[in-house]
């Protein structure tokens, strides 16, 4: 019965996060690009970024929100979602909030999940190279177990140590 449930929630959220765009076209830019190199340090020229970010805010009064848009320097959506505070100089301090979705460099969606004040909460999926994927829990920030489930492609399950998860990021 756990099994199903959890087939069924993963099956939602796989369809969920395939319907959802973030970050509306009618986004409004309000700073200047910002250059990160590959250490996710501010760089002064595109000739030395890894990738570059927009700001923005979205919507008007009190539905405005502060959102993002990252791009390789290809122009190829790298990740968008909320945030509350960029970090000019280092963007391993930048706060996000709200919904968080970040691509892989053949604009693929890699992980998807929710924020609430810089921290991880809820359920964030990962989309693995091979097709299969995989769920992770956070409450406050931590990972609610000490591992994650994948559901492969062929609609096998593996639980695996949560201290794989960042290899799969890669």
């Amino acid at each position: 019965m756990k099994k199903i449930a959890l087939i069924s929630m993963m099956m939602l959220m796989s369809v969920a996060t395939f319907a959802s765009k973030h970050v509306s076209n009618d986004a409004v830019v309000v700073a200047d690009t910002i250059y990160y190199s590959a250490d996710q340090l501010s760089v002064s020229d595109a000739s030395q970024a890894s990738y570059y970010r927009l700001l923005m805010t979205q919507g008007n009064g009190v539905d405005k929100k502060d959102v993002f848009k990252d791009y390789y320097m290809d122009g190829t959506l790298k990740a968008e979602g909320g945030y509350n505070f960029v970090d000019l100089g280092n963007d391993k301090n930048t706060i996000f909030n709200g919904d968080v979705v970040t691509y892989y460099a053949n604009g693929k969606e890699k992980l998807h999940g929710k924020y609430v004040d810089g921290k991880r909460n809820g359920y964030f999926t990962v989309q693995l190279r091979e097709g299969g994927v995989a769920v992770v829990k956070y409450v406050n920030g931590r990972s609610a177990f000490d591992h994650f489930m994948v559901t492969r492609p062929d609609g096998t399950q593996e639980e695996r140590p949560l201290s794989e998860i960042r290899s799969l990021l890669q």
